[in-house]
């Protein structure tokens, strides 16, 4: 093959280009210094005519971009990128109020704060290397219990934020030092100093105090600038909803941190403020009284749960509020235990729910004095009228029972209440073709005067309604007319009539006082830091509009109860006491929730008494009992109450 005269093609047929005896070679050409043969040019000339534009036009494109990125950043951004160098510089740092205590009405301390420690994470001041990142950690947790690990912000440390993140807490004493020395300064890590909430009143009062917990992402959204994802916040009970009495007011510190975080010095501070103290009406000794007869009459009529409330039905203040089963607080803060938690969250007894607030429940008969003095009050009945019991009536071709075969015989209010007669309230509830009763109408709007069907507005969440039915909810909902039996079941506290034992407390009160409507109230002072008192307002919701007489029938027939009807076992007591049990039938396979609603003294009552066994039978024989225990412990201790005594 002949070879090519111009030296640029050497390249494609191979050959030694140093090789200065190859024909037509010359170092100028080779150097593009020559224009070789015409027609073909140079590799310099090449290059000179095209470089000039593509140089101008990249670097024309260069400056365009670095100048509208400088507009960007020093125009519409300058502020932002301010605060952020500043910010690398001076660090605005939160410091934690005092969380408020919580005493009972004598002082005994129930929530109050230890000493604690944890460790706290800046996920952007860790390694970013993901694999040096796991190795920090894993040396560094080694050592830390898997329960004091909050798992769902050790997820997150993947993020580079600069929001603090708590990735262990109650660290005990020893550990928090050992991790100190592990962590170091500027490592993303902090061992920090923390308060623990401590709840000392058990189980019987966790359903009250309830507990305080992390705060959540979805919290710390909602209420932006409020709360860091370092804080705690209440979640139930009166810790949450007292929340912003007890947390206080948080204060500032402005430090100067260098390159690596550390703290160099502090320009200025504003102190915290305390939270307030909640003084409570309870007394936890007549709680504990409450909790111990309910949990063993539960357990002994193999009862799913209760509820016990014992209200001063002159103003409202509730001395005791139970319900069980119940749980023990500190799992959820200093002795947190996932394991345990995990086993209430899923347990069919269902711990953590308020049964006296929040279950709702078919009365069964201890409405029945509610019913006789609506039919007193609009003169369906007087004390005087009479009706022959002969075991039940008829509605139509369904027969409604009295509980006694063959009937009590000839019945008046005072032995209607005192025994529980079906037949008399069967018949001044719904009336028959011969009698004139209260019908659905009258019937639901005293229920209602009484405070069922609606919440009562004590200070804490999770309360419930009840249900009062009416006959144009039946139509709605279940598209069929009301009947006379509808009328005759919900005349003894059976049918869709549903209420809870806090509401039957308050309907009580007013039965037992002057018809007055009292609102249930748990704190009675709120004591501030400065030791100021702020005394919370006691709401009246105003009067059911029944009349001294009867009062005083239906009074006189709950009495007769204890001392010759269904509570015969309280005679004995040494205070005298009145009352009415229930027994509300659940279906034709379980047992019926058991109830007593009471009151002492019978003369001058000082508290109300409502208790509540579910599926445990006849109200006699299982909630009779613990009214006994606790109506026993007024009378011992009821000056220890120092209640106001109207």
């Amino acid at each position: 093959m002949p070879r090519q005269t111009d030296p640029f093609i050497i390249k494609e047929w191979g050959g030694n280009i140093s090789d200065r005896n190859v024909q037509g070679w010359s170092w100028r050409l080779f150097e593009g210094t020559s224009l070789g043969e015409p027609g073909v040019g140079s590799l310099r000339q090449v290059i000179s005519q095209r470089a000039p534009l593509i140089l101008i036009l990249v670097l024309g494109l260069a400056l365009v971009l670095l100048a509208s990125r400088v507009i960007w950043l020093q125009g519409w951004q300058g502020n932002y990128w301010r605060g952020v160098a500043e910010g690398n510089r001076i660090r605005i740092e939160t410091v934690n109020a005092s969380r408020g205590l919580i005493v009972d009405r004598q002082g005994k301390i129930l929530a109050h704060n230890v000493a604690s420690f944890r460790l706290v994470a800046v996920p952007a001041e860790l390694p970013q290397d993901e694999i040096k990142r796991e190795e920090f950690l894993t040396s560094v947790l080694a050592d830390v219990p898997t329960e004091l690990l909050l798992q769902d912000n050790i997820t997150q440390l993947s993020q580079p934020s600069y929001l603090p993140l708590i990735i262990a807490s109650s660290l005990p004493h020893e550990l928090a030092l050992k991790l100190m020395t592990l962590v170091g300064e500027g490592t993303g890590l902090r061992v920090e100093p923390a308060a623990e909430r401590r709840y000392d009143g058990g189980e019987a009062i966790a359903h009250v105090i309830g507990y305080v917990g992390p705060v959540s992402p979805e919290e710390y959204k909602a209420e932006a600038g409020v709360y860091k994802l370092t804080d705690t916040k209440g979640k139930v009970g009166l810790e949450a909803s007292y929340e912003t009495v007890l947390r206080g007011q948080p204060g500032v510190r402005q430090v100067e941190v260098d390159a690596s975080g550390l703290e160099r010095k502090i320009f200025a501070t504003k102190p915290a403020v305390a939270g307030a103290k909640l003084k409570l009406t309870i007394d936890s000794s007549l709680q504990q009284v409450a909790y111990e007869s309910l949990k063993r009459a539960v357990v002994a009529n193999a009862g799913k749960g209760g509820s016990v409330v014992v209200l001063n039905p002159n103003d409202g203040s509730v001395l005791a509020l139970v319900s069980y089963p119940s749980f023990d607080l500190n799992v959820f803060t200093i002795e947190r235990s996932s394991e345990i938690i995990n086993q209430l969250l899923t347990d069919d007894s269902h711990p953590l729910f308020n049964r006296s607030l929040g279950g709702e429940y078919p009365s069964g008969s201890t409405i029945k004095p509610v019913v006789a003095a609506a039919a007193l009050q609009e003169r369906v009945i007087t004390p005087s009228t009479t009706f022959m019991s002969t075991g039940g009536v008829y509605a139509g071709q369904q027969f409604f029972a009295d509980w006694k075969a063959g009937g009590h015989g000839l019945t008046n209010v005072y032995k209607a209440i005192a025994e529980s007669v079906n037949t008399f309230f069967y018949l001044i509830g719904g009336g028959s073709d011969k009698i004139t009763g209260l019908g659905i109408t009258r019937l639901s709007n005293y229920f209602k005067k009484f405070g069922l069907g609606k919440i009562t507005g004590i200070n804490l969440l999770g309360e419930q309604s009840g249900f009062v039915p009416t006959p144009l909810w039946k139509q709605e909902v279940m598209q069929d007319r009301w009947y006379r039996g509808d009328t005759y079941n919900v005349s003894i506290g059976q049918g869709n009539l549903l209420v809870t034992p806090l509401q039957m407390a308050v309907a009580y009160s007013a039965l037992v006082t002057d018809g007055q409507l009292v609102r249930p109230y748990l704190v009675d002072d709120i004591i501030l830091p400065d030791d100021q008192v702020k005394q919370e307002s006691k709401l009246l919701y105003g009067n059911v509009g029944l009349s001294a007489q009867t009062l005083a029938v239906v009074k006189q027939g709950m009495r007769q109860t204890v001392t010759l009807g269904s509570a015969r076992s309280l005679s004995s007591l040494p205070i005298s006491v009145a009352g009415k049990t229930g027994t509300a039938q659940t279906g034709l396979n379980t047992k019926p929730h058991a109830w007593f609603a009471g009151y002492a003294p019978a003369d001058k009552p000082e508290i109300v008494l409502v208790t509540m066994i579910e599926y445990g039978g006849e109200g006699s024989q299982a909630a009779v009992p613990i009214a006994r225990e606790i109506f026993s412990w007024f009378a011992q201790d009821s000056e220890r109450l120092g209640l106001d005594k109207k």
